[in-house]
Order: structure tokens, then sequence, then C-alpha cells
């Protein structure tokens, strides 16, 4: 900072800056300094002022708070603003040279560094840290809203400047300020950067003061103890008081939940004597039996496993340990059972019947043990135990209830009259089988097995035809009013085509004066851009044509047009906004050439992007008339968005068309090559998930797909895709789940394109198969699109199996979401397709040998059993078989021995399965194979019926 010459011509010295008393007062010192944004100047001023000077400055700081502001969001402005300036200068550079303006070195850069805004908040806080009397009136100043940065950069840190401008004053206010500032502190969960919490830690940390019980300010600690080196956590001088308080604090636990060091570094200062490592044990046991989610409790259990006290530590504490066996926390009844055990300690009778009350296999077969081995012991009141085994017994496990019924029947005699009472009373309520076994020995009536209801499928929904294209554009006027938007598809197509029509037809006068505005919109430094980005450069340049022909070649310096240099580049944008530029500029470079043909060919006739054969047909027919040869990229689109459903009468035509346009589309519609395949790989950028795909295809399908699906690290919205690949859903489907996992704010398809994707048409694969179980896994937005595929033919059912298996691998956190929606759809009328979906997803998702099995592995197995018999399922699964063959008996095991004996009822050469056609099976033939093709129209009287 330099202060007015009059200050540095004084000579005096004042905290190490110069200062003159006659010709200058203090105050105006200071505001040259928060001018200046030097907070570091006004430390070294305030510091050595004294009474008169700091009464002086403080008298005049709140009223220049409002001018200190408006100056500095003035000042920011105008950063901002040439901050922009450059960027804009930039983006028409990279523009101009055909690049992305990200390739460039100046726009990493420019945004690779925060943007620092004026410095007038940390020059204003430290000169009234510095001067304001009251420690009260100072901490309010602190936290003044006025003086508040939402984001502060890193470089900017005031805090040493405030611990220096306070040490002037007297302990005991300095101490009264480090205690109110920490009682200021707000919130559950501290920010990384939070300016307040980081000061108040520090003052407390120099002035020695004793912290108060403030539970913002332990959260506070306990977030800079996560972040801090061990040595600075074992020299903290808040250590021994902070530390106990970790287990009183609200909130401490959620703010923990993925602590990896804290813990760690605990016992490892409890064992180094640093801290009582008793008081950590103590501290613990009150958290756990304090109850809370098993998230909030998992750091102090990782704790307490880190501290790994010895029997003796615990045995004085066995019934606190036996007491948390109830707690709704599994991670701390876990923890209290290995505890229990280590220290050989028998938890009492209603400790045992809590652990038979819990819906954790594993802690009920816990019990199970407990229980066997009690009643085992003959000197042991066998009676107290009566309440634990009847819960055993009302178990929902079925595995549960068979073990408990053996123990029960199996020490019977050791039981009283009222406990067998007791037991009795539970025979009514168990299913047959064990209350059958129970009767015999303690009496009673078990129940009787009811008659299973006989399954009565629903009839599949009719599928609907996609919506119409709205009508063609048929006059001048009605095209000029149509814009044209990067992300409206439809408005392009119907822009395009009316274009084409117009500019061919007898309304070309009409046109060119319509478009007159247009033409004369961009003049000739149209023409010095490359490439050109949007829809309307192209028809600008169009409509300049139209009007004065040749207007290009006049513009440039060559006299040469050349718009396939305006396309961009394929690895600079996505497919779906690169294929109407192409297209743009195919019809455009027709123009040039006097070769415009009366209409388009790939201009669909459903809103979807679909385009059905009679039309495409009945267009070709036109050309062939007319001597007109169609446009490559055109009759590619064509082929891309044409429907599979043809009837006998459009085959007939398309076989009698001659040209070589009309040849490939007839070989399409009677020998369609095979699709192309699809592989999706599972990958990271930047540490966030994505899911690039890969394709295979012969070189018909390269000659139609060109580079369109070459790799592009590119988001692409799932309905522009289907504007290009209307007729081939799943490669719009394998490319807009490229960004379906990411945490970014990237496009990532939503329910309502799995519903255009199974109006599209074309097979589907691993893309379509992958969306749609992420939309099952989310609940029942999926049952509706696997209706309508099931009932078109469409649905990938083994694929679907897989990619379910894929993302409950990976840690889905809804899997009986997707396995309820499944039973639904299969109750819908599905069930033949949701066994296929089955025998993908139990190959890919059971547990194989020595595998742990889960409650989801049960519940889906018990759906694929019910699935398998209203399918009438025949077959084997390698997986089913090899469950239903281990010895030990579990509800799984049990559901699966129930599925290989569905799946036995007769081998496939016993009983062949119905010939595909017949009435009494539903048609599932793949699309695009020999056997399909072509497929009859959908309302035909050959037709499936709705």
């Amino acid at each position: 900072m330099r202060l007015p010459a009059e200050v540095e011509a004084s000579g005096e010295i004042v905290g190490g800056v110069p200062y003159c008393r006659g010709m200058i007062n203090a105050w105006e010192a200071v505001r040259a300094a928060v001018d200046a944004g030097d907070a570091a100047a006004i430390a070294a001023l305030t510091s050595g002022f004294d009474d008169g000077r700091r009464r002086e400055v403080a008298r005049e700081l709140p009223r220049y708070l409002p001018v200190a502001r408006q100056a500095g969001e003035r000042r920011d402005i105008e950063r901002n603003e040439d901050h922009q300036a450059r960027w804009q200068t930039l983006v028409a550079h990279a523009e101009h040279t055909g690049r992305s303006v990200w390739e460039l070195p100046e726009a990493t850069a420019m945004w690779g560094h925060g943007q620092v805004g004026s410095r007038w908040i940390e020059a204003m806080r430290v000169a009234g840290a510095g001067v304001i009397a009251g420690a009260a009136a100072v901490a309010g100043w602190l936290n003044k809203r006025d003086l508040e940065r939402v984001r502060a950069p890193a470089d900017i840190d005031d805090i040493p400047l405030i611990l220096q401008v306070v040490a002037a004053r007297p302990v005991a206010w300095q101490e009264d300020l480090a205690v109110r500032l920490a009682l200021s502190l707000r919130g559950a969960r501290p920010q990384p950067g939070d300016r307040r919490a980081q000061l108040a830690l520090a003052l407390l940390r120099e002035t020695g003061a004793e912290p108060p019980g403030h539970d913002p300010l332990t959260l506070a600690w306990v977030a800079a103890a996560s972040a801090a080196a061990a040595g600075e956590l074992a020299a903290d001088p808040l250590l021994d008081a902070m530390a106990p308080r970790i287990f009183e604090a609200e909130g401490a636990g959620r703010l923990l939940r993925q602590d990896r060091w804290l813990a760690r570094a605990l016992s490892t200062l409890a064992a180094d004597g640093r801290i009582k490592r008793a008081a950590l044990l103590d501290g613990c046991r009150t958290r756990f039996l304090r109850g809370g989610q098993a998230a909030d409790l998992r750091f102090f259990v990782a704790l307490h496993d880190l501290l790994d006290p010895a029997a003796e530590e615990l045995a004085p504490h066995a019934r606190d340990y036996a007491a948390m066996l109830s707690l709704s926390a599994a991670n701390v009844a876990d923890l209290a059972l290995r505890q229990l055990r280590r220290a050989g300690v028998t938890p009492p009778a209603e400790a045992v019947e809590s652990l038979l009350f819990r819906t954790e296999g594993r802690l009920v077969r816990a019990g199970l043990s407990l229980l066997d081995r009690v009643l085992k012991e003959p000197a042991e009141d066998v009676d107290a135990y009566a309440p634990a085994l009847t819960a055993a017994l009302m178990c929902e496990s079925a595995e549960a209830r068979e073990r408990a019924v053996k123990l029960a029947v199996k020490h019977a005699g050791r039981f009283g009259p009222e406990a067998t009472g007791t037991i009795r009373d539970t025979v009514a309520m168990l299913p047959p089988g064990p209350g059958a076994a129970l009767a015999g020995v303690f009496g009673g009536a078990a129940a009787v097995e009811p008659a299973r209801p006989r399954f009565h499928p629903g009839p599949l929904p009719s599928v609907p035809e996609p919506e119409l294209m709205p009508p063609l554009i048929t006059n001048a006027k009605a095209l000029a009013r149509l814009g044209l938007s990067e992300y409206g598809w439809l408005g392009s197509e119907r822009w395009l085509d009316g274009f084409v029509r117009l500019a061919a037809g007898e309304q070309r006068d009409e046109l060119i004066a319509e478009l007159a505005p247009l033409a004369a919109r961009g003049g000739d430094q149209l023409y010095q851009w490359v490439p050109w980005w949007q829809t309307s450069e192209w028809a600008q340049a169009m409509a300049r044509e139209l009007a004065e022909p040749g207007a290009e070649r006049r513009a440039m310096p060559d006299g040469r047009a050349d718009p396939a240099r305006r396309v961009p580049e394929t690895a600079h944008g996505a497919v779906w906004r690169l294929m109407p530029l192409a297209r743009f500029a195919e019809v455009y470079e027709a123009q040039l050439d006097g070769r415009i043909p009366p209409c388009l060919l790939a201009t669909p006739t459903r809103a979807n992007g679909l385009l059905d054969p009679e039309a495409l047909i009945e267009r070709l027919e036109g050309y062939e008339r007319d001597g007109v040869n169609a446009l490559p990229l055109d009759l590619r689109q064509a082929l891309l968005r044409m429907r599979r459903t043809v009837t006998g009468e459009v085959v007939s035509r398309a076989a009698r068309l001659t040209g070589p346009a009309g040849r490939q589309v007839h070989k399409w519609l009677t020998d369609r090559p095979a699709d192309p395949e699809v592989v999706l790989r599972w990958t990271t950028h930047e540490g966030d998930p994505r899911i690039p795909a890969e394709f295979a295809f012969g070189p018909e399908y390269a000659e139609v797909l060109g580079d369109l699906l070459v790799p592009r690290w590119h988001d692409e919205p799932c309905e522009q895709l289907l504007a290009v690949f209307a007729g081939h859903r799943e490669l719009a489907a394998a490319r807009a789940v490229y960004a379906l996992k990411s945490s970014w704010p990237l496009s990532k398809p939503k329910a309502c394109d799995l519903d255009r994707l199974a109006s599209a048409d074309g097979p589907g694969g691993p893309g379509l198969a992958l969306l749609l179980a992420h939309y099952l896994l989310e609940g029942t937005d999926g049952v509706r699109p696997l209706l309508r595929l099931a009932a078109s033919g469409d649905l990938p059912g083994a694929e679907l199996g897989r990619q379910l298996a894929v993302l409950l691998e990976r840690g889905e956190s809804r899997p009986a979401d997707a396995i309820a929606a499944l039973g639904e759809a299969a109750r819908l009328g599905a069930h033949r397709e949701v066994w296929q979906v089955m025998t993908g997803l139990l190959p890919a998702y059971l547990p194989g040998p020595g595998q742990g099995a889960t409650s989801v592995h049960t519940r889906l197995m018990r759906c694929a059993a019910e699935v398998a018999e209203w399918a009438d399922a025949r077959g084997r699964l390698a997986v089913v078989a090899e469950l239903a063959g281990r010895r030990r008996t579990s509800e799984l095991v049990r559901q699966a021995r129930r599925v290989h004996a569905l799946l036995a009822r007769g081998s496939p050469e016993a009983r062949p399965r119905l010939a595909r056609g017949s009435p009494e099976a539903r048609p599932r033939l793949a699309r695009g194979s020999p056997e399909a093709r072509p497929r009859l129209a959908r309302g035909s009287p050959e037709a499936r019926p709705s």
C-alpha cells in the first residue's frame, strides 16, 4: 500500500508505518489502506494505535462500510467485464480456427484459478478487530453478513492478521472474544473453508481459554481434526478438551460417516498415552447406548475396534454390551456380540430374545447359537429362555424357524408346564410344515397348507402407433416464420424439407421474397467464419444463394464455394448436432450445383423421427419418374430412420424400383444386414463414472453410418439422438447412457426418454437394457416401457437381466424396487419376457460356491420361482442347480430347489417348446433375423392381435 505523500514525509513511524499526527489523522490512514485492500498495512497501523486513535477509527468505520462495499462491487464489475471480454475474444478466435475453445491454453488458464474479488472485506474485518473497544462488539463486527464471503479464495486469509491485532488487548478481553466467537457458530455441517470456525478455533488455541460446550464448535473442531496431520493433532492444545465431546455432540457421527483417519489417529494417541484410553472406550459405550442410525455410529464402532479392549476391560461392562444387542443399529449389535463372546459372558434371557426379534439373519443365527448353548447347560433355568425360543419360532426367516423348531423338539423335556404352554401357543401361527413338527411334541393344531391361486395373466397393452409428423410446410410465408433452434430438431427438419420443396417448385419467387430478410442478415461476413455451428447460418447462406445465385463464390477471394469445409469436424461435436448440419450442407451444395431434388427422402413421417417405408417408396418412385439422383447423406439418414414394419404391397412396389437408391431400400426391406453390435465399457473421467459404447458392424452399415459412431467424449440427449437413429433405437440408447451414472451436470437420459425408445424401432441391446435396468431399480418407471417392448417383441430380456446384475454389483441401493417391478410386469402379462430377464440376471448375480448370500438374493429367487411357474419355464440354469444341491438348507436354497424342480419338468427333448407362430406361443423373433423379415404391419389381420 502507498499512503498519502504527507504521511510518508512526516517521518513519524507507528507500528512500522509512516504516520503524521498533524497532517493526517488515524482514520484517513486506515481508510486509505481499506481502499487499497491492504489488510496487512491496517494490522501494522492498528497494532501501534493508542486508545484515542482506536476510538477515532472505530467511530468512522461503521459509516464507511456501505461506501467500501459499493467501491468493491464496482471494481468487481469492472474486473468481470474485462474477464468476459477476454473470454469472448478467445471464443471468437476458436470458432474462426475451427477448434474448441477448450483446446486453447489461454482458456484453461482463465478458468483454472478462482476469480479473486476486491479485498476490502478482509481489510474492514482486520480494522474492526483492531480498533473496536468491546469484545462483544468485535464479535458482532466479525460476524456481520456484509463482511462474509460466499467462497473465500485460497490466497486470502485474514486470520493471522486478526490474531495479530487482538494480541495487543488484555488477556481476559481476548479470552472473552474467543468464547463469544465460538458460541456464535451455527450449523451441523461445517464447511471446509468456514473462516468463522477457523478464527474461533485459532483464538481458543492462542488464548488458552476453556472451549464452551457448544455442539457446532465441537463439529468445527472435528472437521478440522479430520484433515490434520497426526503430529498436528497431538500438538493441538484443544485435543484434551474436545476429544471427549466427540461422543456427546449432536451430529458428530453424521459428520464422521466417511472418516478414514481420525479414528486411527485417536487410537494411536491413546496407545502413546497422549489421551486416556479408558475415556475413549467409555465414550464409545455411552454413544452406543444413546442409539441412532448405523451410519452415524460407524465411526465409533471403528474406534472401538481399533482400541481392541481386552477381556478384563470388557467384563465390568458386560451389562452395557448386553443392552446394546437390542439397539436398532446392526453394527453396534454385532460389536456387542463380539465383545460378550470375547469376555466369555452369556447374555441374559431378555438380551437373547432381543437378538431373535431382529431382522438381520446373522444376528438371528447368533441368537439361535446362544439359545442352543444355553439349552444344553444342565444347570440353566431354561424356562426363562422360552420367550426367546418363541421369538425364534415366529421369525420371518424360514431357516431360523426350522432351526428353532429343531431346538424346541430336541429340548422339549426340559421345559416346565408354563413354558410348554407358551411354545404350544405358537403352533397355530406357524406355516404348516414347522407347525406340524412342533405340534407332534407340544400339542396344538397346525395350520393347513392353503391352495395356491391359479395365475391368470393380464393382456399385454396394445402398441400404439407413434404420432404423425406435424404437417409439412407448403407455403413460403409459413417457412419464413419458422424459427431454427439447436435443440429443436423437428423445426430444423421441417424447415429443410419446406425449403427444398418450395425452392424446387412453383413458389420459388414467393420463397425468395419471404426469405429476403434472412438472406440479408449475414452479409459477406458470414462467409468468413469456419465452421458453421448453427443451422441458422446454413439457412442464411441458402436464402442468400436463392436470392443472389453465386453470392458465396463472389464473396470468397479464391472464387470458390466449398460447403464441406464449413461442416464441423466429427471429433468436435455430438452426432445429434453434426448430422443436421451435414444435411443442411448437402442441400446447400446441391443448391450451388443446381441439382436440388424435388423433396427429401429422409424427412420423418412420425413425430419421433421414424420414416414409414411406404412414404419412402413413394418419394423414390417420384425420383425415378423425374430422373433425380438421391443425395447420399439424405439416403443414409432415411435408412437409419426407416421403420421395420412393412406390408407385402410396399415390398412389391420397392421391387419395381430400378435406381441405385431404390434397390438399396428394397434390400433393406427384405434382407436387412445384421444390426451393429454394441459393447458398453464402464470407465471414469476425472473420477466421475462414464459408460462409452463401442460398435461393430459389417460393410453395409459401414457405408450407411460412416463416421457417425466414432468415439466422442460428449454427453448426448436421447431425444435428439433418436432423431438420427429412430429406426435403430439401440444406437441412440447406447450413446445416451454415456453419462447415466455421472454426478456432473451432464445430459442424462430420463424416464420419458425410455418411453421414447420404446416407441422407436429396432432391436434392443445393452444400451436399452442398461437404461431400462436403471429405471427398474428406481421403482415403477420402467414397468410401462418394459410392457410395451414385450408387446412388440423387442424386449432384450436376457440382456436386461445381465445389465441389472451389473448395476446391482456396482452397489445400486434399491434392488427390492427392481424385483417388485419385475414381479409387477409379470403379473401384467409379461411373465414369459420376465423369465427371459431372469435367465440373464440369475447367472450373473446369484452367489457362486463360497460366496455369501443376502436377503436380496433370497427375494430374487422367490420372484424367479413364481415367474418360472407362470411362464411354464423349461431348461436348466447351472447357478440354480448348484444352489439347489447345497447341503445347508436356507430360504435361498429352498427357493432354488423350487426353481430347479420347475425347470426340470421334462427335458427339452421330451417336451419340445411350442413352435414359433403357433396360437399358444407369443412370437419372440429377434428383429433383424431372417425369420423375422419382413415383419407384418401393426394392425394387419395376420399380425398378433393387441
